[in-house]
């Protein structure tokens, strides 16, 4: 449920230009419910960790006014928020994955037309 508001709540209700491509990627709440680390990714190139991360901080009291009321805790845990470079990292995996298979068809094609020209007679 937590998850879900906050979402909600980043993605469309916080008006810092900061945080307009903000996504909660996930939300990890200690035992007590007395703390809350929210991991958050930003899909503009443009605005750095520093700054998202700075608009959140500055968000915080509105976020935990709107989680008390929205889900009726008694106790709102107190919002860290952490940048999740994770959805980069598996870009950047899968861009290398893609130049290696596209290297080895190169190969296999370079390869190939070597073995068919040792075929042909020579003269």
């Amino acid at each position: 449920m937590l998850f879900e508001e906050l979402s909600i709540m980043v993605a469309h209700e916080l008006e810092d230009p900061r945080l307009s491509l903000v996504d909660v990627t996930s939300v990890v709440i200690s035992r007590d419910l007395r703390n809350a680390k929210v991991y958050v990714f930003h899909r503009d190139d443009d605005v750095t960790q520093k700054d998202v991360l700075a608009g959140l901080k500055a968000a915080i009291p509105y976020v935990r006014r709107q989680i008390a009321q929205r889900c009726g805790l008694r106790v709102t845990p107190e919002f860290l928020f952490f940048y999740d470079d994770t959805p980069e990292r598996a870009a950047r995996i899968d861009e290398l994955l893609t130049q290696i298979a596209q290297e080895q068809s190169d190969d296999h094609l370079l390869h190939g037309k070597v073995e068919l020209d040792s075929d042909q007679p020579s003269t």
